[in-house]
């Protein structure tokens, strides 16, 4: 998938589920810390996404060590 084609998507995401939300946070995470609670889900017939529902989908919350990165998403600017 193309960095605009992803764009896109994280957009459409945005608008679909998040709107009028103002405390969301793009985090950029170390994957070998997160185990087996990683998971790549297809959205279509060629395209699949990280999810991450904890170790042993446990739903556990994410742990801070975790995070190497977050950025607050302003969705004015995120959408346009």
């Amino acid at each position: 998938m193309s960095s605009q084609e992803f764009s896109s998507y994280v957009k459409k995401t945005l608008k679909n589920f998040f709107m009028g939300r103002n405390d969301l946070y793009l985090l950029q995470v170390d994957i070998s810390k997160l185990s087996d609670g990683l998971v790549y889900e297809a959205a279509d017939d060629s395209n699949y996404f990280p999810h991450f529902y904890g170790p042993g989908r446990s739903f556990a919350p994410l742990q801070l060590d975790v995070v190497t990165k977050a950025v607050k998403i302003d969705l004015i600017l995120a959408l346009s």
